[in-house]
């Protein structure tokens, strides 16, 4: 594992400027939220959604260049199990995902320090990382097309702005309609709704990354010239 974490770690070096421009981004935008924003709970639901859209972006830039280079390939021959690699690949990932979420807490808390905003954070976090759980998990079946996931954001449009609506559709169980929710008052039965959706959607991306590595399914994202 640590070979697979030493060479993600290659690439995020190698890719550091557009990494680098993507979490300033992502904190500029949680920023400018609480600066503009008189309610801490608009902060969260747009410019912290625009700002975690932006944010997963690091992971998909850095594994799509992995199967760009056909790094996977290369993993599977040396004989790297499947978990080994996932877990490999998250480990290297995370702790971008933790600094930001860390810079977003003191934003946050520097500004409105009320149960309610400690809530909303918290959620959030959840969000955030089950957003990079769900990138990194689906990678190996979606290679060079890592950033669909993320473009789940464009089903929400068909709601327009209509909370109560969204809230009663399927699309509240997507991280990004949850995201988007965290607007309306914090209800027992949302957080628990939070909760339980992270857990079983990340098992179920976690296992079909799994067994899209341990039955070798198309490793190949294109062919060879």
């Amino acid at each position: 594992m640590n070979n697979i974490i030493r060479s993600q770690m290659f690439i995020m070096k190698h890719k550091a400027v557009p990494l680098t421009a993507a979490f300033l981004s992502a904190l500029l935008a949680m920023a400018c939220g609480f600066m503009l924003n008189q309610n801490p709970a608009e902060a969260f639901s747009q410019p912290g959604f625009m700002a975690m859209f932006i944010v997963l972006f690091i992971p998909v830039i850095v594994l799509c260049y992995s199967y760009s280079e056909r790094i996977q390939m290369y993993e599977i021959m040396a004989g790297f199990r499947p978990h080994k690699i996932i877990f490999g690949k998250l480990i290297a990932l995370m702790p971008v995902l933790l600094l930001y979420l860390a810079a977003a807490i003191i934003i946050s808390m520097m500004n409105d320090s009320s149960p309610q905003t400690v809530t909303r954070l918290i959620l959030y976090c959840i969000l955030c990382i089950r957003g990079m759980l769900c990138v990194v998990f689906l990678s190996p079946l979606l290679k060079l097309g890592s950033f669909a996931p993320l473009f789940s954001v464009m089903l929400l449009m068909t709601n327009g702005s209509d909370m109560e609506a969204l809230s009663h559709s399927s699309l509240s169980f997507l991280c990004f309609g949850q995201c988007a929710l965290l607007v309306r008052d914090i209800t027992d039965s949302f957080m628990i709704k939070v909760i339980v959706s992270a857990v079983v959607s990340c098992v179920i991306y976690y296992l079909i990354g799994y067994f899209t590595l341990k039955k070798k399914i198309d490793l190949e994202p294109h062919q060879l010239t």
